[in-house]
């Protein structure tokens, strides 16, 4: 369930900085996705998938471990904290989001409330007013990666 996978994501966090924190959980149908924040900062940090049998965390595949210039699995893996600010603004890349998603479903509506990470953006979108899944926008080129393997949506749950 959600509170489980919460907890594992936690637990895994403290192989990290002390200042990060589960801020959300979605629930879809074949992972649970946990929105990791710095306290400090209120920024977007990673993002974290729990397989909803096995209860195993990793981090979320694509832009995540690709584009993520301060956490992600490149910088992991080299040693590096090329922590750089987006070049292209949150409406920009909303901008570039919702013409994305206009290009494989012309009912969708990005949300606007997306989140900012080191090197890019997450969005939630939405068909018939109803969180579909999620797209993510670099946010030094503005290349949109759309998640196609949460599938669908089930639940979400703002963490304290």
């Amino acid at each position: 369930n959600a509170d489980t996978a919460v907890a594992n994501a936690k637990t895994y966090l403290k192989n990290y900085a002390d200042d990060l924190q589960v801020s959300e959980v979605m629930e879809f149908q074949n992972n649970f996705y946990i929105l990791v924040k710095e306290s400090a900062t209120g920024r977007g940090a990673m993002e974290l998938l729990v397989d909803p049998f096995t209860g195993v965390v990793s981090p979320e595949i694509g832009p995540n471990m690709m584009w993520n210039l301060k956490y992600g699995h490149m910088n992991q893996m080299m040693g590096l904290n090329n922590a750089t600010d987006n070049t292209i603004s949150m409406d920009e890349a909303l901008t570039k989001a919702q013409a994305a998603l206009l290009e494989t479903n012309s009912t969708a509506t990005v949300n606007s409330d997306g989140v900012s990470f080191y090197g890019y953006y997450t969005f939630d979108y939405s068909i018939d007013g109803k969180v579909a899944g999620m797209l993510s926008v670099n946010g030094l080129g503005g290349k949109v990666w759309i998640h196609s393997w949460h599938g669908d949506f089930i639940s979400e749950k703002e963490i304290d």
